[in-house]
């Protein structure tokens, strides 16, 4: 008889361990899919706007989740969207998350040819929730150190989409 005590007893306890190993994984789980949800919502929710014009010349580009809208025309009549491939999202993403967005309206512009049309005129505006940070006007084509690399991403996902 006490042998059948001991082994329902050593049962009752495997499966509580078992019981609190679960929920301790499972703890774990859900701590890590919260965060990623909570990576995800901030990056759907980041709104990002580059605009570039001059007198003969118009581009904005706007990127909102995983998409992208594109236009050449001053009216906004002409706008084609497309699909951000993972891979360039992501890349576009690091690139951001290096850069500080309170910095962006102070940042100098390493040229000034858009004063007297010797380049379009361009800026970059980041949106994360409420808060909106804008760069200061610079040319196309030479934007401020601080955000060339960003720049330079969002114009070369733009080429990406007119090659095809």
């Amino acid at each position: 008889m006490k042998l059948v005590i001991c082994l329902v007893f050593m049962l009752i306890s495997a499966k509580e361990c078992d019981k609190n190993k679960a929920q301790t994984t499972n703890d774990t789980s859900s701590q890590v899919t919260t965060e990623m949800t909570e990576a995800r919502l901030q990056e759907e929710a980041m709104k990002i706007n580059y605009k570039a014009h001059t007198r003969g010349f118009f581009l904005q580009i706007w990127i909102e989740g995983d998409s992208m809208s594109v236009t050449n025309d001053y009216n906004l009549k002409d706008i084609r969207k497309y699909q951000i491939p993972k891979e360039e999202k992501e890349a576009l993403m690091a690139l951001i998350s290096e850069t500080d967005e309170k910095t962006l309206p102070g940042l100098e512009p390493p040229s000034r040819a858009f004063r007297y049309d010797g380049a379009p005129m361009a800026h970059l505006e980041i949106s994360k929730g409420e808060d909106t940070y804008k760069t200061e006007n610079f040319d196309h084509g030479t934007p401020p150190v601080a955000i060339k690399s960003v720049v330079e991403k969002i114009l070369s996902i733009k080429t990406l989409f007119e090659k095809q």
